[in-house]
């Protein structure tokens, strides 16, 4: 019995602490040309919010080309993050202090985790093509994705 409420609890906590959703671009007669999908896994604070920064930073160019996105609600959306601590970047670790003080709303802590985890993936992911095609060694890359990870995390 102990076992099937430990499963159930741990069931019910992956559920609610993963999410992802996805939008299509669309052209001026309706024609899907495109579309963009945010998922966040084990994000417990502001994973709406995040999703919805992650699908405006993807479909942001085709939104200044004039296109149509089928959730409209984005464009209603004030992506601005609020500025960060005097002499201090956004972090996670700053992020969820300022959160847990009362400074940003869990909105606004949404917008910051994805943004800072985008700028960390602008980072990694193309370290990690140059890893795998060798323009890097592996010791390149792991001070590189070290680096970006200790900018996005705060530790």
């Amino acid at each position: 019995m102990t076992l099937k409420i430990l499963l159930i609890t741990l069931s019910a906590l992956f559920l609610i602490s993963c999410s992802g959703r996805q939008i299509e671009i669309m052209d001026d007669n309706g024609k899907v040309i495109g579309e963009c999908y945010a998922g966040v896994d084990w994000h417990f604070y502001g994973m709406q919010d995040t999703i919805d920064y992650m699908l405006y930073q993807c479909a942001k160019d085709s939104i200044e080309q004039g296109y149509a996105l089928s959730d409209k609600s984005l464009l209603e959306k004030d992506f601005t993050l609020p500025k960060p601590p005097k002499d201090q970047a956004w972090n996670k670790k700053i992020a969820m202090q300022h959160y847990k003080n009362g400074a940003i709303s869990e909105q606004k802590l949404g917008y910051i985790l994805a943004a800072i985890e985008y700028e960390y993936m602008k980072v990694a992911w193309p370290a990690q093509d140059d890893l795998i095609t060798g323009k890097i060694n592996q010791a390149e890359f792991d001070r590189i994705v070290k680096k970006a990870k200790y900018i996005w995390l705060g530790e």
